[in-house]
């Protein structure tokens, strides 16, 4: 089939390269705007109890976790007349603007749409309703000088975005004597889309040239280097015009069109590379240019589809994981292989066909790349001094990736929250004056207790007790509801005067307790003392879902913690189901390419040891702050965001086995020739050792350009990636495969037999040669390519 694919792309070269290029603008038109449909969001597990407990505070009560916050800050004080006017005249404005759905402050307390305040019209007058039975001191720092705005927004995504876009310019404005800064998730998340996409456009001004000047020095000319970037080019734009297509029947998280592009311009160089340097190859032997053309797809192809299948087989482990942020980068993953691995099989041939001289002979530095006086090869040398010593080589290669490993024991996993934007930004600054202004904020769970609501007969009483009760747990600063607050287990006196008390079997008359009961039932506002991922905290959300509560079913909990807590438990549920599944479809694929029951399992041992060095380094560098001078400054919050590891995997995964792949296939045919490991081993290095040291080369441009990202979860993909695949192509392959294939023997070609008629179409025949025993077995090159491979043997 690959056979005739090339021929049929030779053939009709010059209408498949415009049909190509035709396809390639159609699907850059189709994916044009892509990212403004893309969201930010996707860390929590759809369903989970903290999910329910957020979709019940949105949509019943209008709590939870405000769009937007705004940080007011008066030269003196928020309760100065002056102060006062301007924060009821932002108030008001908010609470009229479209897709503002409700306004909580520290001058009106909550106000849903309809019921706005108005501005006083005397000088240090209260508005109606307003002065001490309004004022809420939660909203209020301590110094008095700083209040704070929550604002509500109607609906999610492209709707909050438009919202929050028209919203800020605004209300950032200078208020008077009020100065106001802006943050929440919507803010962040607003952040969080435009730093994505500087970062994306930095990345493919810098890898791009970069990547460009390499190619040009790998392939010899101009013309074969621009290749790859075309093939690139062609799985890029196919890939945006998918995600357009499944913005519109799921989320997508913005993160995959960074993903898009480092892997589909990755994966197309190497393709590319394997196809020209085998076509090259043939040419060398004596080939005329169709036959070594349809050879070199033939051998080649065979690789680059089996690499594809692979990666693709381990970036479809994502979407055993429910959050949509691991699912977005299996969509995009895993069309940007596919769609790689088809323009290469594509393009390639026809541009060989097309410019046979310029990119398939044309190698300008030929004479550097060929030492003279040095025919046996430095990769063949390396590989036979190797194997003098493999049980050394063995236990010093794994030493040192087991000691690179080892700061992974001391691994704390959290959530991603402002910190992975630049520390100047001004959403950041503006969540710090939060955490450092409102401590009580730092750390907020809600506990919900729907359908219960507290105006029935003796329940007012049931609810002072229950909330007495959390606030005495062990790391709780304070407790909020609708019978007031509390402290260490006592009520804290009202900032307005109560009409009624829990005493007398009635609700306090303070209006910033009136959100805490609906219809829909009764919620309460807990204050962690620690930090929100911090083990104190998760903790703290297990004592809360243990403590008895008034009603017959569980309390739902919500808050940062909560969802970070429900989101490790999903992954910890699903993660050895996608490790099962992708081990052993990974398995299933390179024992019908090897014909060998160990190679399979070799490369699944060796490629999780090298991934778990890199794991200790993502600990090492972006846990605990270390190596900052190397890769680029970011804040160390003291955790590893939880998803992050799962996607490394994966993407590091895939990559280590497209080089796998090549060594296997070289090796195999090596083996078809000699029958002999050692001989083959050696030669197989020495034929496929350039072609991964080039590729990696190119690999890590891409990826060093993507670790200049300003956020910090992209460069700790980058940064992890990068590691992965400069051990693999150091230690891994060079070193650590050749003395596991020594020791292994002829282990490594061993198959258990088949029934006798699979044996006459797939095992070679009782007593066979040496190369035909060879090429049975690892399904290697067809006639015509075993002959030329006998002669130049």
């Amino acid at each position: 089939m690959l056979t005739s694919l090339a021929r049929y792309c030779a053939r009709r070269r010059r209408p498949v390269l415009v049909l190509a290029a035709l396809a390639a603008v159609a699907c850059a038109l189709l994916g044009h705007g892509v990212a403004s449909r893309l969201a930010s969001g996707g860390w929590t597990a759809p369903g989970s109890p903290s999910a329910r407990a957020e979709a019940l505070l949105t949509d019943r009560f209008h709590a939870g976790a405000p769009d937007v916050v705004l940080l007011a800050r008066a030269q003196d004080s928020v309760d100065a007349p002056a102060a006062r006017a301007a924060g009821l005249a932002l108030a008001g404005r908010l609470c009229r603007e479209p897709g503002v759905t409700g306004v909580d402050s520290y001058w009106t307390g909550p106000v849903a749409r309809g019921s706005c305040p108005t501005t006083p019209t005397t000088g240090g007058g209260r508005a109606p309703g307003g002065g001490a039975d309004v004022d809420d001191a939660a909203l209020r720092s301590d110094d008095a000088r700083t209040a704070l705005v929550a604002v509500r927004l109607d609906g999610d995504g492209r709707t909050g975005r438009a919202a929050v876009e028209r919203l800020l310019p605004a209300v950032t404005a200078p208020h008077g004597p009020l100065q106001v800064q802006a943050t929440g998730h919507a803010v962040l998340d607003r952040a969080l889309e435009r730093y994505s996409e500087r970062d994306l456009l930095r990345t493919e001004l810098i890898a791009l040239p970069a990547t460009l000047l390499l190619l040009v020095f790998v392939f010899g000319s101009v013309a074969a280097a621009c290749l790859p970037l075309a093939v690139g080019a062609v799985a890029v734009a196919g890939t945006l015009a998918v995600l357009r297509g499944l913005t519109a029947v799921t989320e997508v998280s913005t993160f995959a069109l960074n993903l898009t592009g480092a892997v589909g311009l990755a994966l197309s160089v190497d393709y590319s590379l394997y196809l020209v340097a085998r076509y090259r190859e043939e040419i060398a032997s004596g080939s005329p240019p169709e036959a070594a053309l349809e050879g070199a797809v033939r051998s080649a192809g065979r690789i680059v589809v089996v690499s594809a299948a692979a990666v693709a087989l381990c970036l479809l482990g994502l979407l055993a994981f429910p959050l949509y942020f691991l699912r977005s980068l299996a969509y995009a993953g895993v069309s940007v292989v596919l769609l790689a691995a088809l323009a290469a099989l594509v393009l390639v041939p026809a541009a060989l066909a097309c410019f046979p001289r310029a990119i398939g002979r044309g190698d300008l530095f030929a004479r550097w790349r060929r030492a003279p006086g040095r025919a046996g090869g430095g990769w063949r040398r390396l590989a036979l001094r190797v194997m003098r010593r493999p049980l050394l080589v063995t236990a010093l290669a794994t030493g040192v990736l087991l000691v690179l490993a080892l700061p992974f024991r001391q691994v704390v996993f959290g959530f991603s929250d402002d910190r992975v934007l630049p520390r100047d930004a001004p959403e950041v600054r503006a969540t710090q004056a939060l955490r450092d202004g409102f401590p009580q904020l730092r750390n907020p769970v809600e506990v919900a207790l729907p359908g219960w609501r507290p105006d029935r007969p003796g329940r007012i009483a049931e609810l002072d007790a229950y909330a007495r009760r959390l606030s005495a747990l062990p790391g709780v600063q304070g407790v909020r509801t609708a019978t007031g607050s509390y402290v260490l287990g006592q009520d804290v006196p009202l900032a307005c005067p109560a009409e009624a008390s829990p005493a007398h079997g009635t609700l306090p008359g303070c209006p910033a307790l009136r959100h805490f009961t609906s219809p829909a039932g009764t919620w309460l506002a807990v204050s962690g003392a620690a930090e929100p991922y911090a083990p104190a905290s998760t903790a703290l959300v297990a004592r809360l879902q243990a403590a008895r509560a008034p009603t017959p079913a569980a309390p739902l909990v919500g808050g940062p913690t909560a969802q970070f807590r429900d989101a490790r438990d999903t992954l910890a549920q699903r993660l050895p189901w996608a490790l099962g599944a992708m081990a052993v479809a990974t398995f299933v694929l390179l024992l019908a390419f090897t014909r060998s029951v160990f190679l399979p399992l070799k490369a699944l041992a060796v490629n999780l040891l090298s991934l778990t060095a890199t794991f200790g380094a993502m600990v090492f560098v972006f846990q605990q702050g270390h190596l900052k001078w190397l890769v680029g400054d970011f804040t160390a919050t003291g955790t590893v965001s939880v998803v992050m590891p799962v996607v490394a995997f994966c993407l590091a995964f895939g990559l280590s086995l497209d080089y796998e792949i090549l060594l296997l296939a070289r090796i195999g045919e090596a083996h078809a020739r000699t029958g002999d490991t050692v001989r083959a081993t050696a030669a197989g290095l020495q034929a496929a050792g350039p072609l991964f040291t080039a590729s990696a080369a190119l690999v890590l441009t891409v990826l060093l350009a993507l670790a200049t990202a300003e956020v910090a979860l992209m460069k700790l993909l980058a940064v992890t990636t990068a590691l992965s695949v400069v051990l693999d192509a150091a230690v891994i392959r060079p070193l650590l495969v050749p003395a596991v294939m020594r020791l292994a023997g002829r282990a490594n070609w061993w198959m258990p037999a088949l029934p006798r008629r699979a044996a006459r179409t797939v095992l070679p025949q009782p007593s066979p040669s040496p190369e035909t025993a060879g090429a049975s077995r690892l399904g290697t090159s067809g006639a015509s390519s075993t002959s030329r491979n006998k002669e130049r043997s």
